[in-house]
């Protein structure tokens, strides 16, 4: 997958390409729809397949008080973005002059001149350009005038609810991580890096790697099911989102005790899937008493992982 830093530096074949745009965090089921579509289409066609994102989220310089923590980090919208076959990444940079551009000359200058559009794939309620006026009608009525063609696909409901990123982060913040799981098409996950913390879980008999975490989305506080995934394998594990207040509460943490694991991940970049809460975090009056309670986390997150899909090791 090729990935270019602005509209300009692409040079599209000469067969035109098939594209999609948008913000994609998360790269929910709406977005696979998309992503997917444009893959498919590019490749019946002998032309190539191009999304067209943006960086930073628009919001984070047009409205920075209301502008969304990302549920996925760059590195792993890219390497989803790769996985569904896309051949090329634009990550188009979101200044002022960017924002200045009205709808129809972004369509004529970027996607036509620059891109070589032939197809794009939108979701209906898109809006774009200046003052996000431009529509995904405006597409259709510039596409039969300038010669691409406009594919739309409609909402995705899960339950009878749109699928959209803002209900996925929102789930997710109130620790209903289980919830998310059919908007995503796989669990919501966070990457970091395990760093060394107060080493108390090792004299309780619990060791735990605690995740400096590069995801800006976290669960709501509480002890989760989990899957800790490193070197492209998988273990189970019982995680911790908090303050510890048993010990005094302190600065919030991600921290994950790893069923069957003993090996040395120290300073590696891992990646933790959230597969359901099992309970709120909480103070107890005597360590003895959050031992018995850490026993009976593991025996609930085994119960969950009966039911799951992940595949881990042995």
């Amino acid at each position: 997958m090729e990935v270019f830093r602005h509209i300009e530096d692409f040079i599209p074949p000469d067969s035109g390409t098939v594209a999609t745009m948008g913000n994609f965090d998360g790269i929910h089921l709406g977005h696979q729809a998309l992503v997917k579509n444009a893959v498919m289409e590019a490749r019946q066609c002998g032309s190539k397949s191009v999304v067209l994102t943006f960086e930073p989220h628009p919001l984070k310089l047009l409205a920075p008080e209301r502008a969304p923590r990302m549920i996925l980090t760059h590195q792993d919208k890219m390497d989803l973005l790769q996985a569904l076959g896309v051949d090329t990444v634009i990550i188009q940079k979101f200044d002022r002059d960017f924002s200045s551009i009205h709808a129809e000359d972004f369509v004529r200058r970027c996607l036509v001149e620059h891109i070589r559009l032939s197809k794009i794939w939108l979701g209906r309620d898109l809006r774009f350009g200046r003052g996000r006026k431009g529509s995904a009608e405006d597409l259709i009525r510039w596409g039969g005038e300038l010669g691409f063609n406009v594919g739309i696909v409609e909402p995705i409901l899960v339950q009878g609810v749109r699928i959209s990123s803002s209900r996925i982060r929102q789930l997710i913040e109130e620790g209903r991580v289980d919830a998310v799981e059919p908007m995503l098409g796989r669990s919501h996950f966070v990457s970091g890096v395990v760093v060394s913390g107060h080493r108390r879980g090792r004299e309780f008999g619990f060791p735990t790697a605690n995740l400096a975490c590069s995801t800006e989305v976290l669960p709501k506080d509480g002890i989760y099911a989990t899957v800790f995934e490193w070197k492209d394998q998988r273990w189970l594990s019982v995680s911790n989102v908090g303050v510890n207040p048993t010990f005094g509460a302190g600065p919030r943490t991600l921290e994950s005790f790893i069923l069957d694991f003993t090996q040395d991940v120290y300073g590696e970049s891992v990646k933790l899937f959230f597969v359901n809460r099992i309970r709120e975090e909480r103070k107890f009056a005597r360590i003895e008493d959050l031992i018995s309670q850490m026993h009976q986390d593991v025996k609930a997150a085994r119960l969950v992982f009966e039911h799951s899909k992940f595949a881990v090791a042995k």
